[in-house]
């Protein structure tokens, strides 16, 4: 690795770790001499070089995470106030929020709760449970074809599956983060294995797992916040773009498959028509896959993985 290389590394690992804080502390006040002395940088450098690494300015970025969480909430806590989800979220006034949420989404937080949320994903299209195509911030979807109108359920291909509800522990992982498409995050895991490999961290029971950060029904794909993990039982030192992570335990609703590449999305549609029908709704937390062995060991190089999702009951 050249000092070009090396340089741009760091850079990304203290703006990853600025991003981590701003996430796990998106309800407070957090201003920018607190962001740049967590990334060591002066906060002049600092905006700059988020804005060079982000595309957005800090300021930006905790806003719209703030308000995709109040977003995330209005989808999943249908009986919380509007008023909780926003002083919840840290916004100092309803004014504000109301201002922010429009401008983000076109449309108030009241009719955005009023219409049927995404539950499933065909083709980059979102569906409500009805089969009601929609557009990325829920508002109704206009397709260029006038043939396609709503769609069963069956036709997704919801797949045969056990879904049971368990308390699963706190896992200790380090991970390489990853933003953007999701079939893009196997670049993540070769960083991270590049990392673990010359360590001896990697062994016949080691497992991975993706955590998710975003819900892709409410932030840009562009801007969808992936970690590829490796879980690890000891204390591992870490540098560059490879940082540490506690994968929280808790309440999940956790569905098993043996699956190939092709099959994810119907997975997760599979995992999202069976919360609609438990009698739970999403928890705190962020849902993760977690793999029990690399595809390419298995005879038909498929995915073996539970895919596990924060719950709660309604």
């Amino acid at each position: 690795m050249n000092i070009q290389q090396q340089s741009r590394t760091e850079y990304i690992s203290r703006i990853n770790r600025v991003m981590e804080y701003i996430d796990n502390h998106y309800y407070e006040q957090v201003n920018l001499d607190r962001l740049a002395q967590i990334a060591h940088f002066s906060p002049f450098h600092f905006h700059r070089i988020f804005c060079a690494l982000t595309g957005e300015t800090p300021a930006d970025f905790c806003l719209r995470i703030r308000i995709e969480k109040a977003a995330q909430q209005l989808k999943d806590a249908p009986r919380k106030s509007i008023s909780d989800i926003v002083f919840d979220c840290g916004f100092s006034s309803m004014a504000l929020f109301a201002r922010t949420f429009r401008k983000h989404f076109g449309m108030s937080a009241t009719a955005y709760r009023k219409i049927e949320q995404p539950i499933i994903v065909k083709d980059g299209i979102y569906y409500s449970k009805n089969g009601q195509p929609l557009s990325k911030k829920n508002q109704i979807y206009v397709p260029l074809n006038n043939e396609l109108c709503s769609v069963n359920l069956k036709q997704m291909v919801i797949m045969e599956t056990n879904v049971i509800v368990k308390e699963l522990p706190d896992m200790q992982a380090i991970y390489c983060r990853h933003t953007g498409a999701f079939n893009e995050i196997h670049l993540a895991y070769t960083k991270l294995m590049q990392f673990a490999g010359p360590r001896g961290l990697i062994g016949k029971d080691s497992h991975t797992a993706t955590v998710y950060h975003d819900d892709p029904s409410v932030t840009e794909i562009g801007k969808v916040r992936q970690s590829a993990c490796l879980v690890v039982d000891k204390e591992v030192a870490v540098e560059g773009e490879i940082a540490k992570l506690t994968i929280k335990g808790g309440r999940y609703a956790v569905g098993h498959f043996e699956i190939d590449v092709t099959e994810f999305e119907n997975a997760w549609n599979t995992m999202c028509v069976w919360m609609t029908e438990s009698g739970y709704e999403p928890g705190e937390g962020n849902p993760y896959e977690y793999y029990y062995a690399d595809p390419e060991n298995h005879p038909e190089h498929k995915f073996v993985l539970d895919i596990c999702i924060p719950v709660k009951s309604m």
